[in-house]
């Protein structure tokens, strides 16, 4: 069996604006977290923590933990659907995209995207000051 090494596990790396470095964090070892000025800095002290970590593990006996699967990717849907609509609605759509010089699909994604982004925006909490 392959000895696992600390790129085998979950390696995360966000930017800490307080602080003003990156901070790298491994989801097997909780406990574990690297610091460096840049992403590359804190991910490479990051897999110097793991070593050390696995190290201490073994050399005590204690379990290793195993790497985490990579997280299931789910399929995007193709982009393609048919929607049923009056004629006269879909009338003015022709129209407007005939008047605009787009496309009918352009016009509708664009009003689509409009919509949607009204309807998300309207959705929020609003903050009270």
């Amino acid at each position: 069996m392959e000895r696992i090494q600390a790129q085998h596990y979950s390696r995360h790396v966000y930017f800490d604006a307080e602080e003003q470095e990156y901070v790298a964090l491994c989801s097997e070892f909780p406990h574990l977290s690297a610091f460096g000025e840049s992403s590359d800095e804190a991910l490479a002290e990051l897999d110097i923590a793991l070593e050390g970590a696995m190290d201490v593990h073994r050399d005590e006996g204690w379990p290793t933990p195993e790497p985490l699967a990579p997280p299931e990717v789910e399929a995007l849907p193709s982009g393609k659907f048919v929607v049923r609509l009056p004629k006269t609605l879909h009338a003015r759509l022709v129209r407007v995209a005939k008047n605009e010089g787009v496309s009918l699909n352009s016009l509708v994604i664009s009003m689509l995207s409009a919509g949607l982004a009204a309807n998300e925006a309207q959705a929020r909490p609003t903050e009270v000051v």
